[in-house]
């Protein structure tokens, strides 16, 4: 009778590890906590860079190009800081015709920022340089004014 119980309990567990042995080999993890009910969102899903600034004596603007899922860049932040003292700080508001970004597009942006008055004039007269940095979630992309080309 014993054994008859063990049996059973052994047969069990064995069918048990073979369905989580080719669950795991088969099955993308995403299936099975979607199946779960688990949220598979993640913010690694969510993938930007500046690929240009530049400035005009009356905007400064950005060219924002996606490379993961879409974005709504009404919920995009931006700051900068300017290279000279390293005191004047701001925050800049996005103003475009189309607010959401979607994944493989790229899409030029004006930035309303506090004091732009003087930030277009110390950059129309070379003095100094101004840092900003773009967010979403947890993802930040910085990008220099006037900007410098890389190879990143």
């Amino acid at each position: 009778m014993k054994s008859d119980f063990l049996t059973t309990l052994i047969i069990i567990f064995g069918i048990i590890l073979g369905i989580v042995v080719i669950l795991y080999l088969f099955v993308p993890p995403q299936v099975i906590l979607k199946l779960l009910g688990k949220n598979t969102s993640s913010s690694n899903s969510v993938s930007f860079k500046i690929s240009y600034m530049y400035f005009t004596s009356n905007g400064i603007y950005a060219i924002i190009y996606n490379t993961g899922s879409n974005i709504d860049l009404s919920n995009m932040k931006v700051t900068y800081t300017y290279s000279q003292n390293g005191y004047q700080t701001g925050t800049c508001n996005i103003v475009t015709n189309n607010y959401t970004l979607s994944s493989n597009s790229q899409e030029v942006v004006e930035l309303n920022c506090t004091d732009e008055d003087l930030i277009i004039s110390n950059l129309l007269s070379n003095r100094g340089s101004y840092e900003f940095s773009f967010i979403y979630g947890n993802i930040v992309q910085k990008a220099p004014l006037p900007f410098k080309i890389s190879n990143q």
